[in-house]
């Protein structure tokens, strides 16, 4: 299933980059950290399916409180949209969500609350009723892809909710509705039930991407900072912020390690997380650093790239 690897790239770098820092501050075996690291991943496809299964309960709900609304001549209202939704329907056969054996159904269940109010949310709205005659496969699809953006992805409560559950949930949580997002966007009338869910390793080379950059970034940091330490001026290392000098660290990192990356791809990608984790003039500080350690390496022949896009 595609998804766009530029955003699952910028989530590794920095769940790397949160990682780097943890393993700084508590001096804890890296390898030991490093676990953590690959935990909080599985965590995100936790939450992925949770949210998949949330789906399945809205309809559930939307089934049990459709026998209660009056009838229109011809209409189907948001809550008959949802109860009857062809694309639900095929993602609720799907062998590999019912396969998943974890707390997820069930805390969905014990959470009876939000599951109805997301569904009063839609019978309040104005979402219109939309006449039978001119229901079809794409607009169910389209309408549920609208619904769960609408009503599900900024719902305080479950935001509020997600963070309770998950240590990560605040960041995870975009990341997982994409991915719900993205499922929903591929599923066809004529999708099997034995479809693939989203897997956010895609066949071990983003884990592959994640472990690498963490490693090499402690492996090498001596070799990075002393880098750094020439291209500053003598600037004493000690003085750089240590998130700054981790972002350093770790794009260099992408320079010297990563052939397939190009460096420019590198440098935006650490300048838009600077811009997450760091102050204005640690912003302005990582971008020169950076540009001058590229023209640096390059100029020495130290950047050994492969393919397209190498400026």
């Amino acid at each position: 299933m595609p998804f766009k690897k530029m955003l699952i790239r910028r989530y590794f770098r920095i769940r790397s980059l949160q990682f780097l820092y943890a393993q700084h501050l508590s001096k804890m075996d890296s390898s030991k950290v490093e676990e953590n690291m690959l935990r909080s991943i599985d965590e995100l496809h936790d939450l992925y399916i949770y949210l998949l299964h949330l789906i399945l309960k809205i309809r559930d709900k939307a089934l049990k409180i459709n026998q209660l609304l009056p009838k229109k001549n011809n209409k189907i209202s948001p809550v008959q949209r949802i109860a009857y939704n062809s694309v639900i329907k095929i993602l609720s056969n799907n062998k590999y969500l019912l396969e998943y054996d974890n707390s997820e159904k069930i805390l969905w269940e014990k959470q009876d609350q939000y599951v109805l109010f997301l569904l009063k949310e839609i019978q309040k709205s104005n979402f219109c009723d939309i006449q039978e005659s001119n229901l079809s496969f794409e607009k169910d699809k389209s309408f549920l892809i609208k619904y769960y953006k609408n009503f599900v992805i900024p719902n305080k409560k479950l935001i509020e909710y997600i963070e309770d559950l998950y240590i990560n949930g605040s960041n995870d949580l975009y990341i997982a509705h994409m991915m719900v997002c993205k499922t929903l966007q591929f599923i066809q009338l004529s999708t099997p039930k034995n479809f693939k869910l989203y897997n956010v390793y895609r066949n071990d080379e983003n884990k592959k991407f994640l472990v690498n950059l963490y490693r090499n970034t402690i492996f090498h940091k001596n070799e990075f900072n002393e880098l750094i330490n020439n291209i500053s001026n003598n600037w004493n290392i000690e003085r750089i912020a240590i998130i700054d000098l981790i972002i350093l660290q770790m794009a260099i990192c992408e320079f010297l390690y990563f052939p397939n990356i190009p460096p420019k791809a590198t440098m935006n990608e650490y300048i838009e997380i600077a811009k997450i984790f760091c102050m204005d003039k640690s912003k302005t500080f990582i971008n020169g650093i950076l540009d001058q350690v590229f023209k640096l390496l390059h100029k020495n022949n130290k950047i050994f790239k492969v393919g397209k896009g190498l400026k």
